[in-house]
């Protein structure tokens, strides 16, 4: 028995670190993403931005145009599905859809 402790562990251990996903496979569902998720811009945000709610469909990204100060910075929600843009360079959007779509990819590896 004393020995199984330190076996179960190691092994605990490595079943841990074989389901976390690998960078490659990441960027390879991120790319089958970006090809398959349809694009939806929302330019008359009716509310404040941090009431918004996504539209729930994990086969679109909603891109929130933001036109007052007060509702943020450009950010992206914690589940990747919205994108909230204020006064965004090109950099920052690419930026930020490529974050979204990480997020995305790496929550439909781990089955979250």
């Amino acid at each position: 028995m004393f020995k199984l402790v330190p076996f179960l562990a190691i092994l605990l251990a490595a079943l841990a670190h074989a389901a976390d996903p690998t960078a490659e496979e990441v960027r390879q569902l991120q790319v089958k993403l970006m090809i398959e998720t349809q694009v939806v811009a929302v330019t008359e945000l009716k509310g404040p931005a941090s009431e918004y709610k996504s539209d729930g469909d994990p086969n679109t990204l909603e891109i929130v145009f933001l036109e007052r100060k007060q509702d943020g910075p450009s950010r992206v929600s914690d589940d990747g599905e919205v994108i909230f843009l204020y006064k965004a360079s090109q950099k920052e959007e690419q930026k930020l859809i490529e974050q979204a779509f990480k997020i995305r990819a790496l929550r439909r590896l781990k089955g979250t």
